[in-house]
């Protein structure tokens, strides 16, 4: 800040030693250039609020804040008049909106009351039309409060609440005519994700990751610009490749990938480029079906097609900084010969509940400790997904 007192000290330094003359002008006028920068900083922002732009601006930031309060209040399920301590989330819901999706965005909703006995399967079966489309569907199993983010081939992204996709009866045989279709599908693209939205305004990055092993971090600072773009862009090197997975993380977390032909790779959050890189390193009939974070109270649990339970614990991780690693191979050499395939992974703890798709399009509830115990899964038809969940009553540490 230059004020007149000091002004008068620099001309009484002039005075008394004329040589410094010169660096006292040079120091004001390169004080005057950065005052008359700043001066058309303020002229440019007062035009863009007289036409109305910067308005525009701040209150789409307004809107963006309130809707990642929105997602907040749901995810923990408080009021406006409620306190809660941040970091624990409250006991999941005893009740669950299955979905089961595939790539043309068709949903099945089903749901499913927790604290009923379903026994081991579900009543409903999936008929052979849904299921026998060119990929296998894909399951997700959300609370009702949750919104659901899609993430379509062409890097495209749109955000859909659970409670406006309509369900199905819980019984009976699920067609494609009861599929729902929340979100049109554009020419030329597939619906590579559906994630639940809720954990983005806890969360410190977009995570992509690709069919090839791509992956591509982003911040979620930038939640705003994607969101009302709706567009987050492809993630690929390959033009070849295609997006497969989103997930949100933090720093300091770690992401697992597991392929088909039965390599798993641990990734440190923190160590991933904010530009995209091929991270895995995949022969050419290899592709990624799994890309999930796994916290230090779980356990990575992998399926085959032919109902073999592997299982990772979190310590057994150690995160890989080079490019292009193989991986740690889950499927022994023998056994992938004779063409055993990990249909997926799922991060777990003992009492969450599992939801498995069969080929012959039954859908059976189990138990995390049961499977994790088992070994393999007793089954006369091949496995297609799965997914799971809380069960009711018990508190998730998870973001």
């Amino acid at each position: 800040m230059v004020t007149l007192q000091k002004i008068d000290e620099w001309l009484k330094e002039v005075e008394a030693r004329p040589e410094s003359a010169s660096l006292i002008v040079k120091f004001i006028a390169e004080r005057l250039r950065e005052l008359s920068a700043r001066n058309e900083e303020l002229l440019a922002e007062n035009i863009l609020l007289q036409s109305g732009e910067q308005v525009a601006e701040y209150k789409q930031r307004i809107e963006h804040l309130e809707y990642q309060l929105e997602l907040l209040k749901r995810r923990y399920a408080i009021g406006d008049d409620a306190l809660i301590e941040m970091g624990t989330l409250p006991a999941w819901d005893t009740s669950i909106s299955l979905l089961v999706y595939n790539a043309k965005a068709w949903v099945i909703k089903i749901d499913l009351d927790l604290t009923e006995d379903h026994g081991e399967g579900l009543s409903g079966v999936l008929s052979r039309e849904f299921i026998s489309s060119e990929e296998a569907p894909r399951l997700l199993g959300v609370s009702a409060r949750e919104e659901l983010l899609f993430l379509f081939t062409s890097g495209r992204v749109s955000t859909h609440p659970v409670t406006d996709i309509p369900g199905v009866p819980k019984d009976g045989q699920w067609e494609m005519a009861q599929a729902a279709l929340p979100q049109e599908i554009h020419a030329g693209e597939r619906l590579a994700a559906l994630v639940p939205v809720g954990p983005l305004p806890v969360s410190d990055f977009f995570l992509q990751v690709s069919r090839r092993g791509c992956i591509k971090k982003t911040m979620t600072s930038m939640a705003q610009t994607v969101l009302s773009n709706h567009f987050l862009g492809k993630g690929i090197v390959q033009k070849a490749d295609q997006p497969f997975e989103l997930a949100f993380g933090r720093k300091g977390e770690l992401l697992v990938l597991v392929t088909w032909e039965g390599n798993v790779l641990g990734l440190d959050l923190d160590g991933l480029s904010y530009a995209v890189e091929e991270r895995i390193k995949l022969t050419a009939t290899d592709h990624v079906v799994s890309a999930c974070i796994i916290h230090p109270d779980e356990t990575l649990l992998v399926l085959t097609q032919t109902g073999k339970v592997l299982q990772r614990t979190y310590d057994s991780f150690r995160p890989v900084r080079s490019l292009q690693s193989k991986g740690q191979p889950l499927i022994p050499p023998p056994r992938r010969e004779q063409g055993v395939r990990a249909i997926g992974a799922l991060p777990v703890r003992e009492t969450d509940r599992v939801v498995i798709l069969h080929s012959d399009g039954k859908l059976t509830l189990h138990q995390a400790r049961e499977l994790t115990g088992a070994g393999a899964l007793l089954t006369n038809s091949s496995l297609l997904a799965f997914t799971g969940f809380p069960a009711p009553g018990v508190e998730s540490k998870r973001p």
